[in-house]
């Protein structure tokens, strides 16, 4: 499955940089992240409840961060695996200074489920992970607001 997309971000792109690379931003913003810890530089391991229709469990997982170029682009590798199935994916993230203290976030990738996770269908996959993305968005723009209340 193919993932594309882009979101504006209310923050300087340093700082969104800097949210890709902190576990509790990066965990809150995964709905269903039971934990994220750092266990190398750029790699996390974690676990995940994750429902997909009548599907859901809890899946084990790496997260990698790699090709990074701060504060412009990066390359997130995931790869879990759980009683219902598996997911790994990939994709490309590009961060644009819009020059107003914004930053325009793109990205691609590929993603492949398999097991019990599969058999519920590519429209609804593609639908969930929407749902998800959109949520992540929003929660890092409540980080990146947060961040400028305190300043």
């Amino acid at each position: 499955m193919k993932i594309e997309g882009e979101h504006i971000f209310k923050g300087p792109r340093e700082e969104v940089w800097e949210m890709f690379y902190d576990p509790e931003i990066l965990a809150s913003a995964l709905p269903g992240t039971q934990s994220l810890k750092e266990i190398n530089k750029n790699e996390y391991e974690g676990t995940i409840n994750l429902r997909i229709g009548p599907v859901s469990g809890t899946f084990a997982g790496n997260l990698k961060i790699t090709n990074d170029i701060p504060p412009e682009s990066c390359t997130l590798t995931v790869d879990g695996k759980g009683a219902a199935g598996f997911l790994k994916g990939s994709g490309n993230v590009h961060f644009t200074d819009l020059g107003d203290g914004t930053t325009l976030m793109k990205y691609d990738g590929d993603v492949a489920v398999g097991g019990m996770l599969a058999s519920v269908g590519q429209r609804m996959i593609d639908s969930v992970s929407k749902i998800i993305i959109k949520t992540g968005f929003g929660i890092l723009d409540k980080a990146l607001e947060k961040k400028h209340g305190n300043k």
